[in-house]
């Protein structure tokens, strides 16, 4: 399955912030094509009309935005494309921006104040990713494994993967694990097995 993916810049173009988000989605998610690239102002109207055409008239599959997540004061009209994105959403994910907060905490504290989202609209996934080539990057490659699986959700796809059965396989491979090494021995285990081997030895002979 192919991945219709356009990437909209706020407020301009990061040409190495670009390049490192297509590198990361031809490794991690090679089914995304990237077919636009472009940039709108940090307005949220402008923001939101793009949005919306991507959308409803590109008929992309996936929109990453890259930049305007941060913390602004209530009436500045900066960082504003979580907003963009909640004001043309008609469904949400919370898990992937809860995802990817997470997993770039792990590098530092900051993550925690991003505003990053993920929403639905019609039959695209639109991702909100924080400004530079390294943020974008960190909090996309938190991500990159479920993409497509939310894509072929949206896309109704009768191969599209199932919670349940992922959990039903998983459980299988464990199961099939535990016959292979015979289980794991737990610590007080171990220590029985050690004096048991120890009691059975022969008494030392005096030197």
């Amino acid at each position: 399955m192919v991945i219709r993916t356009g990437i909209l810049h706020v407020p301009a173009i990061d040409e190495e912030a670009g390049a490192a988000v297509r590198l990361l989605l031809q490794t991690e998610t090679p089914e995304a094509v990237v077919l636009v690239e472009s940039y709108a102002a940090d307005q949220r109207n402008w923001v939101a009309d793009v949005l919306r055409r991507w959308c409803d008239e590109e008929e992309l599959d996936l929109v990453l935005t890259v930049g305007g997540t941060m913390p602004a004061p209530g009436p500045s009209g900066r960082q504003i494309v979580p907003d963009a994105a909640a004001e043309v959403a008609e469904r949400s994910l919370p898990g992937l921006g809860e995802a990817m907060r997470a997993y770039a905490q792990e590098t530092t504290d900051l993550a925690l104040i991003d505003r990053s989202a993920a929403v639905i609209r019609g039959r695209t996934l639109i991702l909100n990713l924080p400004d530079g080539a390294g943020p974008a990057t960190l909090f996309l490659e938190a991500v990159t494994g479920v993409i497509a699986s939310v894509c072929a959700h949206l896309q109704e796809s009768p191969y599209a993967p199932r919670l349940d059965e992922a959990l039903a396989e998983d459980e299988e491979q464990g199961v099939v694990g535990e016959e292979m090494t015979g289980g794991k021995l737990d610590a007080d285990e171990f220590a029985a097995f050690l004096r048991r081997g120890r009691e059975d030895d022969p008494p030392l002979s005096p030197a």
